[in-house]
């Protein structure tokens, strides 16, 4: 085992079914294929970048990895410390309880529930498996409901300082937040979980240039301070650039190039086909 990989994807494949209309105005069902012979390695400690344009199989990528599609074949094995991890066929909770963590492209946040009731309910011993009942169970339990408000506390402030709007509003809903807010907050609960990897869909979209500024800072938090390792979907080449240690072009459904960021944006097949230059 190579100590210095985290995740092994090999040869990866998925497909769908679609029904279409062929010639003589028949309806049939037809197999194509999302993900083509997928090989992929992500490193420990590191932050590696999965590009490509839209359809091109990313969070399709994600969700095999996660535990929200099966695969039709291929392995995926996942090594957080000594152990392998045969990650395929194994449950969403359970990969998360491996170690697993997911921000997905929207922000998955709790809009009714309160700002703190949403870092508690990414409690590491139930969330993806029984949520809601890890609120009442601090609820009843008042020295684990205080560790894990502390817990919350000290995320906040490690991110965001003394002085900052997630402590003020920690009693309010979650829909009172702005979309940055909203995003920051979903990249903050992943530090709930006893987590090693982090896959983030797309943290950068849909939010201004101050918080892309402050989704940069907290990654290298992660990576840095906090010694995970994260992989990431992202369309902002520019923040590609300013994070990523690896980078991976897919298109059609395989991984086209793979390098250092500042190979894949100099590939021509690259900077023809996604970037439009």
């Amino acid at each position: 085992m190579n100590s210095d990989l985290i995740l092994n994807i090999d040869s990866i494949r998925k497909s769908f079914v679609r029904n279409i209309i062929d010639l003589r105005g028949k309806d049939e069902d037809e197999r194509f294929y999302v993900l083509e012979d997928i090989d992929l390695l992500v490193r420990r400690g590191k932050v590696t970048s999965l590009i490509g344009g839209n359809g091109a199989g990313k969070t399709t990528l994600f969700n095999i990895i996660s535990g929200f599609f099966a695969a039709d074949d291929g392995k995926i094995s996942y090594m957080p410390n000594s152990e392998v991890v045969e990650v395929l066929g194994l449950s969403a909770y359970k990969i998360a309880r491996k170690g697993i963590g997911r921000m997905f492209q929207d922000n998955h946040i709790f809009q009714n529930m309160t700002v703190f009731e949403n870092m508690l309910i990414a409690d590491d011993n139930f969330f993806g498996e029984r949520p809601f009942e890890s609120i009442m169970y601090y609820r009843k339990n008042g020295v684990i409901e205080k560790q894990r408000i502390e817990k919350a506390e000290n995320i906040f402030i490690d991110l965001f300082g003394e002085d900052n709007p997630f402590l003020k509003m920690k009693n309010e809903k979650a829909k009172n937040l702005s979309y940055g807010q909203q995003r920051l907050l979903g990249l903050a609960r992943l530090l709930m979980g006893d987590y090693k990897l982090l896959l983030l869909d797309e943290p950068t979209s849909g939010v201004n240039p101050v918080v892309i500024e402050k989704i940069k800072e907290i990654i290298n938090y992660f990576v840095k301070t906090k010694g995970l390792t994260v992989f990431l979907i992202e369309h902002n080449m520019s923040f590609v650039l300013d994070v990523a240690d690896f980078c991976h072009f897919m298109s059609k459904g395989i991984i086209a190039t793979s390098g250092t960021p500042e190979d894949i944006i100099g590939n021509p097949e690259v900077r023809k086909n996604y970037l439009g230059i």
